[in-house]
């Protein structure tokens, strides 16, 4: 017994002692300083990831224009109003969604009626869930509330190239992109080849990103790709990312820096991303680039333009 109750006092009188206040301090000040180096490295990971994803959605969208134009000998038309359409429509089934085309009369079917878009719902087959309309960066864009309005639709963050042509405007021959509509009206529009594109499919910009807005408001056009009407393409009349407001008409102010907009003029909008420094995009022979918000207006400009004989210069590599 005095042997038991001697081990034990000797136990704990030589016990381990605690931490004391101040050693507990600097192991949170250690922890602190880990998860602050910790945190920069995941968001960067993250950033990488999304960069990857948003440029994998490109490939993906070259490859079907490219397989459209195998299938047809020239791309989508941009937009059109008999029936009233855009690109988007016509490429679903290279982008595997042949079953939103396989029960409509693509020669009939307007984009704000039945079965496209069943009023004040995401039913319609213009307001399917498609991966590839997306950027994974643009978080702040918003598809259209089904409860409040009626013409739901998809919109995306995916745009073809006009040119240096303004929305509705009558496009010459050195200012056309790939995408462009006769004499600038909705009602002819034209359908490019690729043997059309004198600069060369590999210096032709064919489709880059766009922010979609933040609003439900359904008169909110940009990123409204399934609408004639919206906007669904982008210009060069400015560099990507420009400080330079977009001319929308019908757009709403929401204080974005990365959204600035007029909403008054002959409408004009430019590439635009969430991602740092410049925007994704994909050329006309399928290639996918990051072109800095640096890149100088005149490279931007021969980028954007197929017949103006003009060479861009290599501040975009």
């Amino acid at each position: 017994m005095y042997w038991f109750h001697s081990a034990q006092r000797r136990s704990l009188r030589g016990g381990r002692r605690g931490f004391t206040l101040i050693e507990l301090l600097v192991v949170i000040a250690i922890i602190a300083i880990l998860i602050g180096l910790l945190v920069p490295a995941v968001q960067k990971v993250r950033d990488a990831a999304a960069n990857t994803q948003c440029k994998n959605n490109l490939h993906q969208w070259g490859d079907a224009f490219h397989n459209y134009h195998s299938a047809y000998k020239k791309l989508p038309p941009v937009c059109r109003t008999g029936p009233r359409q855009t690109w988007v429509m016509h490429m679903w089934p290279y982008i595997e969604q042949d079953n939103l085309q396989s029960p409509i009369n693509l020669n009939a079917q307007n984009f704000y009626e039945p079965p496209a878009t069943v009023y004040n719902t995401m039913n319609g087959l213009t307001g399917a869930y498609v991966a590839m309309y997306y950027c994974p960066v643009d978080q702040a864009g918003a598809d259209l509330d089904s409860s409040s309005q009626t013409y739901c639709r998809r919109r995306g963050n995916y745009v073809v190239n006009r040119g240096l042509v303004k929305h509705d405007t009558a496009p010459t021959d050195t200012t056309r992109g790939p995408f462009w509509n006769i004499g600038g009206a909705r009602g002819t529009p034209n359908q490019t080849r690729f043997t059309d594109i004198r600069d060369g499919t590999s210096n032709t910009l064919m489709m880059s990103e766009y922010l979609r807005t933040a609003s439900h408001n359904d008169d909110d056009w940009r990123g409204d790709v399934q609408n004639d009407d919206g906007v669904h393409h982008f210009m060069v009349f400015t560099t990507p990312n420009s400080s330079a407001a977009d001319v929308v008409n019908w757009a709403i102010q929401n204080g974005d820096p990365l959204m600035p907009v007029n909403t008054s003029g002959s409408q004009y909008n430019t590439a635009r991303s969430r991602h740092a420094g410049g925007v994704n995009v994909v050329f006309c022979d399928g290639s996918v680039q990051f072109i800095s918000n640096s890149v100088s207006l005149t490279t931007w400009q021969a980028l954007g333009t197929m017949s103006g004989k003009d060479q861009p210069g290599n501040d975009w590599q």
